[in-house]
C-alpha cells in the first residue's frame, strides 16, 4: 500500500499566540497521513527527506548540525506520497499524534506509517515554537524558541503551561474533524469520527492524558513514555482505555541509576501511581525492553540504531493491537494477546504491578 501525505495550517482563532505579545493567534501545522493507491508517480522513490516537505532545506541543516549522516537518510524509502490520491474506502478510523518537545511532528514514520497500513488515517500535530522547527505552507519559518530549548527539567510552571498549549492544540484539531471531513478536499467523508484514538510521546504524552478527561468522542488513548510529571492532579476519573507504554527504566531505582535527579524520579514515579488510581476503564502498563526515552520516536533511525528495527516492531505490534482493539472493535486483539508479545513485560514498581485491568 501507497502512503499519502499531505499537510494543513491550522489557526485557532478563539486563542493567543501563547509566545508572542503581539495580536497573533495559535497556529500550527498537521501533517496528515494516509492510505492511497495513486499510480502516478511510480517512477519515484521517496525517501526519508521528503517527510519535511515543504521545509525540506531547514530539514537537512538540522539533520547536518546534529551529527547525522544525511546521505543515509537520503537511502531511506519511506513510499509516503506528497499529495497522494486517497484510497476510495468510504471511512477511516482515525488516530491523532502528539509528538514529545522539541521533536518535529514527522519524525514518527516508523509508526504513523505502520498505523497508515493498518487503515487508520493519522494527524500528527505540531508544536510551534517547541519543536525544532516549523515550516508553514508559505515559506515561513519558526525555529525553536531559545528560552523553550532552554527549559530547565524543575521548571514545572512553564513546563505546565507548555502542556497545556499542547492539550488545547489536540482539542482543536480533534473539534475540526467534523469541518474537514465535510469541506476538505483530501478528506471529505473519509474519517470516521465515531473511531477516534489518541497517541502522545514524552510532553505529548502528557497532553494526550489531559484531552482524555472523559472525552466521549476518543476511544482509546496511548501514552509512549509520557512526561509523568506532567499530568497534573485535576483529573479524578477516566474510563476511556489507555495504555502506558514506558522504556525499560521504569522504576524509582532504575531512574536514580541512570542519573536522575530525586525530585524528577520522585514526581515521575507518583505520576505512574497517579494514572493507575484515575484510570477507570481498561488499563494496561508496559515496558519496552532495551527501550530508552528516545526509542518511541525516529531518532535513533537518524543515527542507525542497532537492533531499532527489532524494538520498533515490538511497539508497532502493542499499539496496532491495543486500537484495532479499543478504537476498531476487535474483541481480543490486544487484551488476548498481550501477555504473549515478546520484548514486552507488565511495569513494576512504586507499589505498581498492572498488565491490564478491568474495572
Amino acid at each position: 500500500m501507497r502512503i499519502g501525505r499531505s499537510v494543513r495550517m491550522m489557526t485557532d482563532t478563539n486563542r493567543a499566540n501563547p509566545f508572542t505579545e503581539d495580536a497573533t493567534k495559535r497556529r500550527f501545522m498537521i501533517s496528515i497521513y494516509y492510505p492511497s493507491v495513486d499510480s502516478a508517480s511510480l517512477d519515484h522513490e521517496p525517501v526519508y527527506p521528503e517527510l519535511f516537505d515543504p521545509g525540506l532545506e531547514i530539514a537537512a541543516e538540522f539533520f547536518k548540525n546534529m551529527g547525522v549522516d544525511f546521505s543515509y537518510l537520503n537511502t531511506l524509502k519511506t513510499n509516503v506520497h506528497l499529495n497522494a490520491r486517497i484510497a476510495s474506502e468510504a471511512l477511516y478510523p482515525v488516530i491523532i499524534y502528539s509528538p514529545a518537545f522539541g521533536i518535529e511532528r514527522d519524525m514518527y514514520w516508523f509508526n504513523v506509517s505502520n498505523l497508515v497500513i493498518n487503515g487508520f488515517i493519522v494527524l500528527t500535530v505540531g508544536a510551534t515554537f517547541d519543536s525544532v522547527f516549523t515550516v508553514f505552507p508559505d515559506g515561513g519559518h519558526a525555529p525553536q524558541l531559545k528560552p523553550l530549548a532552554d527549559l530547565q527539567n524543575d521548571d514545572f510552571v512553564e513546563w505546565d503551561k507548555l502542556t497545556d498549549v499542547r492539550t488545547r492544540d489536540i482539542h482543536y484539531v480533534l473539534h475540526a474533524l467534523n469541518e474537514l471531513n465535510t469541506t476538505d478536499p483530501l478528506l471529505q467523508n473519509k474519517l470516521d469520527v465515531q473511531r477516534i484514538g489518541l497517541i502522545g510521546h514524552s510532553l505529548g504524552g502528557a497532553a494526550v492524558f489531559r484531552s482524555l478527561n472523559n472525552n466521549g468522542l476518543i476511544k482509546a488513548g496511548i501514552l509512549a513514555d509520557p512526561s509523568l510529571h506532567l499530568l497534573g492532579s485535576g483529573i479524578s476519573r477516566v474510563t476511556t482505555p489507555v495504555m502506558l507504554m514506558r522504556q525499560h527504566s521504569s522504576t524509582y531505582e532504575m531512574l536514580i541509576n541512570d542519573g536522575w535527579n530525586e525530585v524528577m524520579a520522585r514526581r515521575t514515579m507518583e505520576g505512574q501511581q497517579y494514572l493507575a488510581r484515575v484510570l477507570e476503564g481498561y488499563k494496561s502498563f508496559i515496558k519496552v525492553n532495551g527501550a530508552n526515552h528516545i526509542t518511541f520516536s525516529d531518532v535513533p533511525i537518524h543515527f542507525n540504531e542497532a537492533d531499532i528495527a527489532i524494538r520498533h516492531q515490538v511497539i508497532n505490534t502493542a499499539i496496532i493491537s491495543f486500537f484495532n482493539e479499543f478504537v476498531l472493535e476487535q474483541k481480543g486483539a490486544y487484551t488476548k494477546t498481550i501477555d504473549q508479545l515478546p520484548g514486552t513485560e507488565p511495569i513494576d514498581g512504586m507499589g505498581i504491578s498492572v498488565r491490564s485491568k478491568h474495572r
